[in-house]
């Protein structure tokens, strides 16, 4: 074997059949998570917002990275979030990972908004990379007004028929007027606000049960170190000032 490398990288309306079947082998080979023609679909074919850039690579012939840039738009604004970035060991040190970034975002218009939410690991390699963090969140307990403060923008209805059909695991409660989905957290009678939705969404659900309500929050307080590691929001431009974290695309 020469190790040839052939990188496919192109819009997501050009994805046929043996292109989503080979970006499926390799999320089921590096993440075992059972990665369904249904969610390709979902998310890069009937995307609301338009096209995304999907990519394969392949080393000898043989399916071995996969990412996807995920059309996700922000305040009005053409946006992508990477996503289902994933590379088989063949790849390693042959600077797949880079090349194959480069291709995907040489492929999005110079305007384009770029941003992710990447776990501990990643993050200090963004950073490294130049882009900007536009929050850090920890937890706080759940106070609708300090919520409203931090999160102004609601969910949607038209992203709402979108992205939650299968989602699961997702709950929800009424506070005031207004309507809220939760999900239960590691800990037990804890949950997590995700976003504030129309009634009309939030009875698609079931309803929360009692426990204690938290928020993603900037706050610093002792709640973070006892509930879990804080997410980071990253952009690489810097004229970003929020995203709303339920545009992550496991919510």
């Amino acid at each position: 074997m020469n190790n040839e490398i052939i990188y496919d990288c192109r819009w997501s309306s050009q994805a046929d059949d043996k292109f989503i079947e080979d970006f499926i082998k390799v999320e089921d080979i590096v993440f075992k998570n059972n990665y369904s023609k249904e969610l390709f679909t979902q998310k890069y074919i009937d995307n609301i917002y338009g096209e995304s850039v999907v990519e394969v690579v392949y080393i000898d012939g043989v399916p071995s990275a996969a990412r996807g840039l995920w059309r996700n738009d922000i305040d009005g604004k053409e946006a992508y979030q990477p996503g289902d970035t994933c590379v088989t060991e063949a790849c390693r040190g042959k600077g797949v990972f880079t090349e194959m970034t480069k291709r995907s975002i040489a492929l999005l218009p110079e305007d384009a908004l770029i941003y992710n939410f990447p776990n501990q690991n990643s993050f200090p390699g963004y950073m490294k990379m130049g882009w900007h963090l536009v929050n850090e969140y920890g937890f706080a307990l759940f106070n609708k007004s300090k919520f409203f403060k931090e999160h102004p923008v609601k969910m949607d209805e038209e992203y709402a028929k979108w992205w939650l059909p299968t989602a699961e695991g997702l709950l929800y409660f009424k506070s005031g007027k207004d309507y809220f989905l939760a999900r239960k957290m590691n800990k037990p009678f804890c949950y997590r606000v995700v976003a504030c939705v129309d009634e009309k969404v939030a009875k698609q659900f079931p309803k929360k049960s009692m426990g204690v309500v938290f928020y993603r929050s900037t706050e610093k307080n002792f709640y973070n170190a006892k509930l879990g590691l804080p997410i980071h929001v990253v952009s690489k431009s810097e004229n970003i000032k929020y995203i709303p974290v339920w545009k992550i695309d496991a919510i």
